[in-house]
């Protein structure tokens, strides 16, 4: 009887160090198959990357390729009574707008690139004790830019071609009070799709300033140029994307426009004469981070200076919303 009893323990001490080892066997082919599922899931990833890639070569080069993103930001803000508050009693509305978009067409001999930016914003601010009734948001502008411009060129070298440039520079509300427009022609550095370029010794460009300003405009001779980069990039399935643009004019001559002093009814100067010359630049840039299903959050900033715009101080904006990529 005794001889059947450890029979019976040893065969169950067995049986458990038998499962024991199928256990650790199972987790060991689970813990084999996950590596060897991650070692293809990189490589799929990369190939498709790839794929992606030549993708967009061969959209380049079958025709226009086409592109919008943008950035949208609303915020609304109201107390009522707060007295820890500056302001107690007050509401604010705001709402910012930002779009860059694109129109390429790349071929073996030649190039054609469009680009529009635009970034309006408005503010609305009352406060309890400031008659603001027939004062809307729309009627507070903070922000307006508005740029457009058209490169044409014939490659002597695939990464280098003759261009033509009309470039446009100004707001929607106060259209050429001030603004700028450039005709020029010269060459384009492609070193990439997504980079470009322009230098156009042979450019003219015709300033107009603020409202109010007693001058009407002015014309000068000099170089222009441009740099656009534009991009998009997926990291870890989701999508960024990066569009600066850099532009100047540079004048030949030293030659400045007078501005005449501005008086008011009672006879004070309210700005004094001066002289300004046509040099001046644009920075703009927008960035975007996809979150879901290609919206996200986009900030834009930029940088600005241009004396013939009775503004002899360095200009700048931003804005950040959420964003939308198309």
């Amino acid at each position: 009887m005794k001889k059947i009893y450890l029979l019976i323990l040893g065969l169950a001490f067995f049986a458990f160090d038998s499962n024991a080892q199928s256990l650790e066997e199972l987790k060991s082919q689970k813990a084999d198959l996950t590596s060897q599922a991650a070692a293809k899931q990189a490589e799929a990833d990369a190939l498709t990357g790839k794929i992606g890639a030549l993708d967009k070569e061969i959209d380049i080069l079958s025709g226009w390729t086409k592109g919008v993103n943008g950035n949208i930001g609303f915020n609304l803000n109201q107390s009522n009574s707060w007295i820890a508050a500056p302001n107690p009693t007050a509401t604010s509305t705001g709402l910012g707008i930002g779009l860059t978009g694109f129109a390429n067409k790349m071929a073996t001999k030649t190039l054609w690139r469009n680009k529009g930016i635009l970034n309006k914003a408005w503010q609305k601010v009352s406060l309890s004790d400031v008659e603001t009734e027939n004062n809307g948001l729309f009627d507070n502008g903070t922000i307006d830019i508005l740029n457009l411009s058209s490169l044409y060129g014939y490659r002597i070298h695939p990464k280098f071609a003759i261009s033509a440039l009309g470039e446009l520079n100004t707001s929607i509300e106060n259209f050429l009070k001030p603004g700028a427009v450039d005709l020029g022609v010269g060459g384009t550095w492609t070193p990439n799709n997504n980079f470009v370029v322009v230098i156009h010794p042979l450019n003219y460009h015709i300033a107009w300033p603020a409202d109010g300003s007693g001058v009407e405009s002015a014309g000068s001779l000099g170089a222009k140029i441009r740099a656009d980069y534009t991009n998009s990039f997926n990291v870890v399935g989701k999508a960024i994307g990066v569009s600066s643009t850099f532009t100047t004019f540079l004048p030949y001559s030293d030659v400045k426009t007078n501005f005449p002093a501005l008086v008011d009814d009672g006879g004070n100067v309210v700005r004094p004469a001066y002289d300004a010359g046509a040099f001046e630049y644009t920075w703009v840039n927008t960035l975007s981070f996809e979150l879901w299903k290609g919206i996200g959050v986009g900030v834009g900033f930029g940088l600005r200076g241009a004396d013939f715009e009775i503004n002899d101080k360095l200009q700048s904006y931003y804005n950040f919303g959420l964003s939308y990529n198309l």
